[in-house]
């Protein structure tokens, strides 16, 4: 399979893309478009952002083709010896799994928009690249030479950004024996000195739990906006990672830049190397369902920051902050009353990153964290602090580039042999059930010299179980708890909140909240274009409260 890429007007985001396939002995080809990408627990359905599909044989002359499936071609090519397929391709979306180009940089996620034969996966694939003389190439596909790639088959390509631009700012260093490079595409001041410490710091740590690294290479791209921005892809070889404004890179957001990067260096072990069953191999073409993203991205949450803190490039004060968001997030969301991790977990295909009905579901990075931080600390209880989980990820690892798979009973089983003590009860309650996690997670804190407290929030709002945004000069419920007293006072989600005690508000609610704190409270809202007038109830133990997390 080779492709020829190129473009013309770059300031309208087309990408021009021509396949040459050899198609001897072939009586009809079939071209799959992926319709999603690892990463991502939801379809993307690129197929939707290509036009001008065509195919023509080696003398130029059109092929039959026809659609299959939304993203499924077939080709009649009987007695043709070759096949050239062309096509644009509209790279308009710029976050850290999209295609995009603009006059800055042509930058591709090959899973978005090239094709594979289904029934021959593992063919060698050739990209050249038509490109301004002044532009280079950052990918960790083999560069062959002349703006020319080479993958040894499709999942390779498929899980291989490539970013090509006159702009990026690149460094390599050797870390444990290992070049890492460092791409950064967009306008940034980098701190390389700082970067570079903290970095090597925890990729000399992660390298040193799992005892080696699977490749000789790993390549970080960071695509950085002048918006705000934060998003990060796995991949085997290298990660993207989208993070802005500007400005704020190596200031407030380098907290961020630190705890995304090392999340996604933690997944070419865990997802990358050590995968679910359920996802051995990647289909491409549909959704890819399991029940164990709770590890997937669980594990991985709390890794990403837990190392940061072990290797000293987090102290505990940051690190602790970052756990506080974990347990508010728990502790706010209704879902954790009504859906496990585990079958949130499967349903993220449908509403993953959306927020979905109320209460319906919890976030598998969020529960998934809270519970790998309660196996954590049972592990260390029961052998005095000398194994943890790192131990139990390590054993699922092969110690190589071949990949690995588990399951639940697999995971189960190893953290019981590495521990030495039953996980039944946490997978029941916890992991499959939907038990309150507070005391599984104050035993947990305790392992560590940790406590938590809970603490009354400031503003009436969350006192009284409600959450607010206001957009566009309008001030709209988000969020009711569950039995709070909003919830019991009939406040509906999307409701717009005119006025309180008939003082008309604007961006100032909890300001006339707290004004009238201890007088009845009466909301005039908009309801789906009427008027309402609704007397709220008292506050009650049901609120959005504020977690502390401190040492003992």
């Amino acid at each position: 399979m080779k492709y020829v890429v190129s473009y013309k007007d770059p300031e309208r985001h087309f990408i021009d893309f021509k396949l040459i396939v050899n198609t001897k002995d072939l009586a009809n080809l079939k071209l799959q478009l992926p319709s999603w990408r690892p990463g991502r627990y939801e379809l993307g359905n690129f197929a939707k952002n290509i036009k001008d599909f065509k195919a023509v044989d080696i003398d130029n002359q059109k092929l039959i083709f026809s659609k299959k499936t939304k993203d499924l071609w077939e080709l009649e090519c009987q007695n043709v010896d070759q096949v050239m397929v062309s096509y644009s391709y509209y790279a308009s979306e710029l976050n850290a799994g999209s295609t995009f180009l603009d006059q800055n940089q042509l930058y591709i996620n090959p899973v978005n928009c090239m094709f594979y034969n289904p029934k021959d996966i593992d063919l060698e694939y050739r990209v050249e690249f038509k490109l301004p003389s002044d532009f280079k190439i950052h990918t960790s596909l083999e560069n062959l030479g002349n703006n020319t790639l080479k993958a040894s088959d499709f999942e390779q390509l498929a899980d291989s950004p490539i970013i090509a631009s006159n702009s990026a700012q690149f460094k390599s260093v050797k870390i444990n024996n290992i070049n890492f490079s460092f791409c950064f595409q967009g306008e940034v001041k980098v701190n390389w000195e700082k970067m570079l410490n903290d970095f090597t710091s925890f990729i000399n740590y992660q390298i040193n739990l799992f005892g080696s690294f699977p490749h000789k290479s790993f390549l970080f791209l960071f695509q950085i906006t002048p918006y705000s921005s934060y998003h990060g892809v796995e991949h085997h070889h290298s990660t993207v990672i989208l993070l802005g404004p500007s400005y704020d890179v190596f200031k407030n957001l380098y907290k961020e830049l630190l705890g995304v990067s090392s999340h996604e260096l933690y997944h070419v072990w865990n997802v990358k190397g050590i995968r679910p069953s359920d996802m051995f191999p990647y289909d491409f073409s549909k959704e890819n369902y399991t029940d164990m993203g709770y590890v997937t991205e669980g594990v991985t949450t709390y890794m990403g920051d837990r190392i940061l803190f072990e290797s000293g490039v987090f102290t505990t004060e940051q690190y602790l902050k970052e756990l506080e968001k974990l347990f508010q997030r728990h502790f706010h969301s209704d879902g954790r009353n009504h859906y496990s991790v585990s079958e949130s977990s499967w349903d993220t295909w449908l509403d993953g990153y959306v927020q979905g009905i109320p209460g319906r579901k919890v976030s598998i990075y969020v529960e998934g964290a809270l519970t790998a931080l309660i196996c954590d600390a049972m592990i260390r209880k029961a052998t005095g602090h000398k194994k943890s989980l790192h131990d139990v990820m390590k054993a699922m690892y092969s110690g190589s580039d071949i990949l690995t798979s588990y399951d639940m009973n697999l995971y189960k089983s190893t953290l019981e042999s590495i521990s030495g003590v039953s996980f039944t009860s946490i997978f029941n309650k916890i992991i499959y059930g939907k038990e309150d996690f507070q005391t599984f997670l104050e035993d947990a804190l305790k392992e560590f010299d940790w406590n938590f407290s809970v603490i009354k929030s400031k503003n009436i709002s969350w006192q009284l179980g409600m959450k607010t945004y206001f957009k566009n000069g309008k001030l709209k419920v988000l969020n009711i708890l569950e039995n709070s007293a909003a919830y019991n006072s009939i406040v509906v989600i999307e409701d717009e909140i005119l006025a309180v005690n008939d003082f008309k508000i604007d961006n100032n609610f909890d300001h006339w909240l707290n004004y009238f704190e201890n007088d009845k409270i009466v909301l005039k809202v908009n309801r789906n274009g009427k008027i309402l007038d609704v007397n709220m109830n008292l506050r009650n133990d049901n609120q959005y409260f504020n977690y502390k997390l401190s040492e003992k």
